[in-house]
């Protein structure tokens, strides 16, 4: 019992912290600083050399963002040299102020410029911009360089000794970390549903709860995923992880879709039929939920002897609980595969896959991350130039402030910098750290107060500091410049330089540093939020399109981790484009119009994500054999949904920059849009069925960004769903025409409408044979 409980916690923790990324950052950072400072201080270093090596330590963990022990390990071997070179440079050139001011303007442009290089380009810029500020901050001069660069060594090799050397961040208990963070969440998306299923009146804040839930769990699978693209090993067994995780969320998010729906009509108080069997299904969901949990063997034969139940469960039930059973054993199959088995294809009893070659491969390594890759160049190019004016600015003010702590100002300009496109979240980002600034200020001049002259005191409060700045999340930016200043003050106290005036002097500082950043991302080759959300857009849709011709591919070919693995892109594009849009659909926006124009457009790419998903998870089914009928239309209904999005990308790429003065459209939920497509008929579906009514839904997702991106002249006042037709679990049989099928009102708002053959079928969806089979 306690082993369980104690599990169950871990497992909780895990779940807050995907794979304890945050936790190793942390630890590598305090760890590594204390050791530093330990092994120094017992070898008799002076107070610069303590100073330089608790500050390299720290560093390292700002400058890692590989996934990866062994690309970390890389990354550290090669931020050594650089930081001995920029520590070099700035101690030579501090009795030259002009001079370095110069050098250090050119090492902020090659520092930006090598961002385009992804993370490891990032983080040798962190590693040169860092120890050359550090020379700065410590006013080093030529003669304390042996003494310094011991000081750096000894910290890099710190690192390296209680991180990597014990075992703590090894491949393979990364990997297992993960996959606790998705089982965690996972049992957090079920106990949600099955809550809901019997949740009465509290069925829309339970909604809202689950898609909380759900974002949770695909952040997990994105990591997931993340972390095998980074990894060299078997591509065979990387494709079967990646198909088994990709199905199991797949699953669990058409439960929810289907169980939203259940809940959105209510049994009758008198009908104790439909209410006992909501809880019987609710009870099964639970079961599932304890499937992963530690100590309880009897889950999977309990839902055994729950499976043997079923028809008395299908024989009374309405249609919506029949599909949510349906979803239920979509899901117990799927989490089947996660288990101890999942390495093992011949366990599973599944069809083993051949591994995938460089050819099937191409889609998401060649031809998408070239392009992003080409994309990512022109934009650092155009950030080191307004980066280093930014910084130009802000060394001028910063000595005009203070002579002596001018740098301050400089790596405020440099942090609103990363990882931001647009003005607008150059500007988000200002808001965010000088907010951060003001509260740490308040909260380490109170702190320094109390603790006083108490040095060891000082110390553990600066590495607890440390830690939380490390350990908040990226999204809560504010936090991590809390714990940064309120850092410093406990450093300025270690080091006999604390004062009111100087706390004061860091919010001017970083007042000027942010403000320079704000005037040159607007002045010098600006990109507004529109423009830069636009471009996104258009990734996007690029990206779709390749999957849609993937899945033409691999009605002939196996190309299930292809398209894995575009999914994945997509996934990871339709992120990019939601930061994109964060300065729109922030809830401090004051133009209410265009916020919920940018959220009815993030709803939209939600919700096609959600169709691109379970369409290379269904493709991973499809059964041996050619079936020449549902080739044919499968490959019909993909053509038609890439010649639509040719039309999208055109549309996306030529839209004025001026926002448009559109009706402001009905905002909701990628869950609700879901949700509410309308059952068609019942029955289990074919893999080829649901192949085809995904793409389908698809199609009609993309007529509805169309509308919204190309609105008619005047906007009607209502707005209407572009998800009128049936849902992925009950495609109509093959010998009806699977068309998905849209509302007679959408399919003649938009011009581009018409031009699907599925018109036909909108016309029929409300007669009366259909109705009864809705």
């Amino acid at each position: 019992m306690v082993a369980r409980k104690t599990a169950l916690l871990w497992d909780r923790f895990a779940a807050v912290d995907p794979g304890l990324m945050r936790l190793a950052s942390a630890m590598r950072a305090v760890l590594g600083a204390a050791a530093s400072l330990t092994v120094l201080a017992a070898l008799g270093q002076s107070d610069t050399a303590l100073l330089v090596g608790g500050f390299t330590a720290m560093v390292t963990s700002l400058a890692i963002s590989d996934l990866h022990p062994r690309n970390q390990l890389i990354t550290l071997g090669l931020g050594a040299p650089l930081s001995l070179a920029a520590l070099a440079a700035g101690a030579v050139l501090t009795p030259y102020p002009f001079t370095a001011g110069i050098v250090f303007l050119l090492l902020i442009y090659v520092a930006v410029h090598a961002r385009r290089y992804g993370a490891r380009g990032q983080g040798m810029g962190v590693f040169g911009f860092m120890a050359f500020f550090l020379a700065q901050f410590t006013g080093a001069r030529a003669v304390q360089l042996p003494q310094m660069g011991a000081a750096v060594l000894v910290a890099f090799g710190a690192v390296v000794a209680v991180c990597h050397c014990p075992g703590f961040m090894t491949s393979s208990r990364v990997l297992a970390r993960l996959q606790r963070t998705f089982n965690g969440r996972l049992r957090d998306v079920l106990r949600d549903t099955a809550a809901l299923l019997t949740a009465g009146q509290d069925a829309d804040t339970l909604s809202l709860s689950l898609e909380r839930r759900l974002d949770r769990l695909h952040a997990a699978v994105l990591l997931i995923e993340d972390f095998l693209g980074e990894r060299a090993v078997d591509e065979a067994t990387d494709g079967q992880i990646l198909r088994h995780i990709s199905r199991a969320e797949v699953a669990a998010q058409r439960l929810t879709v289907l169980t939203v729906r259940a809940a959105r009509t209510p049994p009758a108080a008198d009908d104790l039929a439909e209410r006992a069997t909501r809880q019987r299904l609710a009870a099964q969901i639970r079961v599932l939920r304890h499937q992963f949990t530690p100590g309880t063997p009897t889950a999977p034969r309990q839902r055994k002897q729950e499976r043997e139940d079923d028809p008395a469960i299908l024989q009374d039930a309405s249609a919506s609980l029949q599909d949510c059973l349906q979803g239920i054993d979509e899901l117990a199959a799927a989490m089947h595969l996660l288990g101890p088995r999942v390495s093992s294809p011949s366990a599973t009893g599944a069809a083993p896959h051949e591994p995938a070659t460089p050819q099937t491969r191409a889609f998401s390594v060649r031809q998408y991350r070239e392009a992003d890759s080409e994309d990512r160049k022109r934009g650092t190019t155009r950030q080191a130039l307004q980066v280093t004016a930014a910084s130009a600015l802000s060394i001028l003010g910063g000595h005009l402030l203070s002579p002596d702590h001018w740098y301050w100002a400089v790596v405020a300009t440099w942090v609103v910098f990363i990882n931001t496109e647009s003005t607008g979240e150059v500007l988000l980002q200002s808001v965010r750290r000088l907010a951060g600034t003001v509260l740490g200020a308040v909260f380490g001049y109170g702190l320094a107060t109390l603790v006083g002259p108490y040095g060891p005191l000082l110390l553990v409060l600066l590495l607890v500091c440390m830690f939380g700045m490390f350990y908040s999340p990226s999204d809560a930016y504010w936090v991590v410049t809390f714990f940064i200043t309120g850092m410093l003050s406990m450093l300025l106290a270690l080091l006999d330089t604390f004062s009111t005036d100087v706390l004061v002097l860091r919010v001017q500082e970083t007042a000027l540093g942010v403000s320079c950043g704000v005037l040159a991302s607007a002045l010098v080759l600006p990109i507004t939020v529109r423009r830069a959300s636009d471009e996104e857009l258009v990734h996007f849709l690029l990206v779709l399109r390749r999957l849609l011709h993937t899945t033409t591919r691999s009605l002939s070919t196996d190309t299930t981790t292809s398209l894995i693995r575009a999914a994945h892109d997509l996934d990871q594009v339709l992120e990019s484009f939601r930061k994109a849009c964060l300065p729109l659909t922030h809830p401090l926006n004051p133009q209410r119009g265009r916020r919920d124009r940018a959220r009815h457009l993030l709803e939209l790419l939600e919700a096609g994500a959600y169709h691109a998903r379970s369409l290379a998870a269904v493709a991973g089914h499809l059964p041996q054999g050619d079936d020449a009928e549902y080739t044919t239309r499968i490959t019909s209904a993909a053509d038609r949904a890439q010649e639509r999005t040719t039309h999208l990308i055109r549309i996306a790429s030529r839209r004025p920059g001026t926002a448009s003065h559109s009706a402001r459209p009905k905002v909701t939920r990628a869950l609700s849009l879901l949700s509410g497509e309308r059952r068609m008929r019942r029955g289990r579906p074919l893999p080829q069925q649901r192949l085809l009514l995904h793409i389908n839904r698809l199609d009609m997702t993309l007529i509805a960004l169309a509308q919204a991106l190309d609105p008619p002249a005047p906007a009607a006042e209502h707005t209407v769903s572009p998800f009128a037709g049936g849902e992925v679990s009950s495609p109509p049989s093959p010998v009806t025409d699977t068309t998905a099928p849209i509302s007679p009102t959408a399919a003649h708002t938009h011009p581009s409408a018409r031009t699907c053959p599925a018109d036909h079928a909108a016309d029929t969806a409300t007669s009366p044979g259909r109705a009864a089979a809705c």
